[in-house]
């Protein structure tokens, strides 16, 4: 959206927020710093976020969940085996973390670790992005089982979410790439089950 148009601080505003989640998560992104990197007025955050963070926050993870749901629709299409489709979503993470500084973790994961008692629609966001993910995996697994293929979907997500903080703690993108030859090497082992 062109500067200067109507939406284009909400906008600015929302990518500045994602970038901050997976960057610092929920606890380190500060309106002011959200506003300054967005260059939006400071009276826009809470003109188009009367509720504040937890609003920005929220529609922050929609964003940034919608678009790793498409990406993760995209390697799980059934054009490929899923082996090869976790192979290549893994090793496509480390080489996207690596390219991308190898400091950014995902916004939804680093705002779930960031959740205190009272953020019940951030983890409802948070449990709802998860299962979607899930979801979109399930049905592209070799496992005979209902049961078994949303064990091992769910298995996929935490194992992504887990190889970013290994992958933020190493700065580097060899945990995405261990992990994804691993669960590729457990599906072609277990086709059918």
């Amino acid at each position: 959206m062109p500067k200067g148009t109507k939406g284009s601080a909400r906008v600015r505003l929302l990518d500045a927020a994602e970038e901050m989640l997976r960057e610092v998560g929920m606890a380190g992104t500060g309106i002011k710093d959200v506003v300054a990197r967005s260059g939006a007025p400071i009276g826009s955050l809470y003109h188009y976020f009367p509720d504040g963070k937890t609003q920005l926050v929220s529609e922050s993870l929609r964003i940034h969940a919608e678009k790793s749901r498409r990406l993760l629709e995209h390697f799980f299409d059934g054009r490929q085996t899923a082996a090869a489709a976790v192979s290549l979503l893994f090793n496509t993470a480390a080489d996207a973390f690596e390219r991308a500084g190898a400091y950014k973790g995902c916004a939804v994961g680093a705002v779930a670790l960031d959740l205190m008692p009272r953020d019940t629609a951030l983890r409802e966001i948070c449990r709802s992005t998860f299962d979607e993910w899930a979801a979109v995996i399930a049905p592209r697994l070799p496992f005979s089982s209902e049961r078994a293929r949303h064990a091992s979907a769910v298995t996929v997500v935490a194992a992504l979410e887990g190889a970013f903080v290994l992958a933020k703690a190493a700065k580097s993108g060899d945990p995405f790439r261990d992990v994804g030859e691993c669960l590729a090497a457990t599906m072609s082992s277990r086709r059918g089950r």
